[in-house]
């Protein structure tokens, strides 16, 4: 996944804070292909989990973790593109109106499932 390479490290620490409540430092460490110390080091805030790890993790999330995980990444990305939009303000992008559509659909979807539509 292409957006993983784009987390901060903060981000990629939360991911693993939230594997960890409901599992232990060494039972993540065997999920993950790591050893107990890389945990440690994660949770500690010593290094951070590569792109492959990152990957791992939300192969080993349970679908509750996974849905945490990726709104983690969502915020992360999105404040990204926030801070680069209020940066450069001028800049247009036809990715821009691409994601406004697919954030408008995802509304319009919303919208007709509250009201029983969908």
């Amino acid at each position: 996944m292409r957006a993983v390479h784009n987390l901060s490290k903060e981000t990629r620490q939360r991911a693993i804070e939230v594997l960890l409540e409901k599992r232990s430092k060494k039972e993540l460490a065997e999920q993950l292909g790591l050893s107990p110390a890389s945990i440690v080091k994660f949770f500690k805030g010593y290094t951070h989990p590569s792109d492959i790890t990152i990957s791992r993790v939300l192969e080993v999330a349970s679908d509750e973790e996974r849905r945490e995980i990726v709104r983690l990444f969502i915020d992360d990305l999105v404040d990204g593109v926030i801070e680069l939009l209020e940066t450069y303000p001028d800049v247009e992008s036809s990715k821009l109106d691409e994601l406004k559509k697919i954030l408008e659909e995802k509304e319009k979807r919303r919208i007709l499932t509250s009201l029983g539509f969908v």
